[in-house]
């Protein structure tokens, strides 16, 4: 096997390189986890992911979703994985768009052990726009991207930023990345606050988020099986905030994701 090399990237349409828009990671991210895939410059490819998330929150079983992977690169839209996109620029390097993704992060009381958040309140899935910019040299891959909650989740801001080096071995790329992404003290305090009613509820003491900021390290391994085919993995190890660290929900100072998925593109 070829020793790892730096990925000399040609000067190809940026959608050939998509990395995991915060693992789909959405597909998928998380919250971010969208899925590392390989799609075609232009046209349709079809597959499914895997997610497996270990929650922060304190007696919370490992969630885990499989879904579909729909993605299409066209003139100016774009879908892929969970985030659908209208470029506003794109260029040989670069590429500039509106995006509407989900923001994968939700607490189910029914999925905990732990007695007292059992009596705390459901948080579901955000629903986010926003802008994304991505550019792309012999040197890596810098992507940036701002949203808002635009389903009534608290309002808050999410923004995450990243650099990706591309590797090769053979046929086989690696793609390690380390990033930082914000939350808004809304988006915190929605999913890991606790309000006075449910703190008497529960017994837990009352508390209410600030904004944060979590650097995360991330990996990819994108596999081509064919001239259609194609596999991939992520693992991501995201440091929690002290917003969401200080947070009585929440036992661990780390979360961390997993995601699997294959593709056929055409």
């Amino acid at each position: 096997m070829e020793p790892c090399r730096p990925v000399s990237l040609p000067p190809c349409p940026i959608a050939r390189c998509a990395l995991p828009a915060g693992l789909l990671l959405a597909a998928l991210s998380v919250p971010h986890v969208a899925l590392a895939q390989d799609a075609p410059p232009s046209g349709w490819s079809l597959g499914a992911a895997a997610v497996v998330q270990k929650s922060p929150y304190r007696g919370y079983d490992t969630d885990t979703l499989a879904v579909p992977l729909v993605s299409f690169e066209g003139k100016s839209f774009y879908l892929r994985g969970g985030s659908l996109g209208y470029r506003l620029h794109h260029s040989e390097h670069t590429e500039l768009a509106v995006t509407a993704a989900p923001y994968l992060m939700r607490f189910k009381r029914k999925d905990t052990d732990d007695a007292r958040l059992r009596q705390l309140s459901n948080r579901g899935f955000s629903g986010m726009l926003g802008v994304a910019w991505r550019h792309q040299q012999d040197w890596g891959i810098v992507r940036a991207s701002v949203q808002a909650d635009v389903t009534g989740h608290g309002e808050g801001i999410a923004a995450d930023a990243s650099y990706a080096y591309p590797l090769a071995t053979g046929r086989v790329r690696l793609i390690p990345a380390v990033g930082l992404a914000y939350a808004s003290s809304k988006i915190n305090d929605y999913y890991f606050g606790v309000s006075a009613t449910e703190a008497a509820r529960s017994g837990l003491d009352p508390y209410r988020a600030g904004s944060g900021v979590s650097p995360y390290l991330e990996a990819t391994v994108l596999v081509p099986l064919s001239a259609h085919w194609t596999a991939t993995a992520s693992l991501r190890r995201t440091a929690l905030s002290d917003a969401v660290r200080d947070s009585p929900m929440t036992g661990r100072d780390t979360m961390d994701s997993a995601a699997v998925s294959i593709n056929y593109g055409f």
